[in-house]
């Protein structure tokens, strides 16, 4: 029996179109149990992801009034590597070369 499902995923969000309830609910009645595989995917950022900024506080935590902001454009970093810290310097670039990653500042806007 062909299979109706399929998944579109989008920035954190996930859409499933499949089959309806009453169809599946046929499927369980006349199909044998199906067996399930374990699979279980653990990710950790080896020696911490923050490497040295603020080591001496519980929480690094920054925050910022929109209206206040004096260029129309900011970068906030995001790979804990920037020597400008909490503003991006670019030093993601070298951060994603050397690891493989992908991650770049957050722009707010004004």
């Amino acid at each position: 029996m062909a299979s109706y499902s399929a998944v579109v995923s989008t920035i954190g969000a996930c859409f499933t179109y499949g089959p309806t309830a009453e169809t599946l609910q046929k499927r369980q009645l006349n199909a044998p149990a199906p067996r399930r595989r374990g699979v279980s995917v653990v990710v950790r950022a080896e020696g911490g992801i923050n490497p040295e900024i603020r080591k001496n506080e519980d929480k690094v935590v920054d925050s910022v009034v929109v209206s206040e902001l004096s260029k129309p454009l900011t970068a906030y970093c995001r790979c804990w590597r920037s020597g400008a810290f909490p503003l991006c310097d670019g030093s993601h670039a070298k951060h994603n070369k050397a690891t493989g990653d992908n991650v770049g500042p957050l722009l707010v806007k004004k």
